[in-house]
């Protein structure tokens, strides 16, 4: 655990811009990119693959991934567990799904790219420095640093989980060829 807190995963690609920060990690997924959107998208299967959601909840009529769309997300690291309402902001079916935290100013989401035998995804977040916690982490110098440490470890495993759990729900083949 002490590891998670003061390193980030070297593997994740690091970006700042002059309005924020981004985080991500392409893997190839050997599943179709309808498949992984299906799961993607929609809020209450993320806890099957991310290490903090605990499990979500539609909060407007409109209970799909749709741009506009508001669910409360479940979360917990240990005995700590806070929701965190978000909002669909990207549904573009079956290329990308993203949302906004709107508590902290965080956008997450997942970009779906056909390749031969399946699909890189990538996972990322992106952090607008105008974010109100963004600015807090910033000036907290350390004392930030484990939290933002935690969550991009649970990106990074975040995305395993996700390889894993579509991999093995793909079908064996359909015959031998002898």
């Amino acid at each position: 655990m002490l590891s998670r807190l003061t390193r980030r995963p070297a593997e994740l690609v690091h970006t700042t811009t002059a309005t924020g920060v981004r985080d991500e990690l392409t893997l190839f997924i050997a599943a179709p990119p309808r498949q992984l959107w299906d799961l993607v998208s929609d809020i209450n299967q993320m806890k099957r693959w991310s290490p903090e959601n605990v499990g979500a909840q539609w909060l407007s009529p409109v209970r799909e991934p749709t741009p506009g769309a508001w669910f409360v997300g479940f979360n917990r690291i240990g005995p700590i567990p806070w929701a965190t309402p978000c909002e669909v902001t990207i549904a573009d079916a079956p290329r990308h799904f993203e949302f906004r935290v709107h508590l902290i100013g965080t956008s997450w989401g997942y970009l779906l790219e056909p390749v031969e035998g399946g699909t890189l995804v990538t996972e990322y977040r992106e952090w607008p420095h105008t974010a109100p916690l963004s600015k807090l982490l910033r000036l907290s110098g350390p004392l930030g640093r484990p939290r933002d440490n935690l969550a991009l470890d649970g990106l990074y495993r975040s995305v395993y989980r996700l390889k894993a759990l579509a991999e093995a729900a793909q079908p064996g083949p359909e015959s031998r060829d002898d």
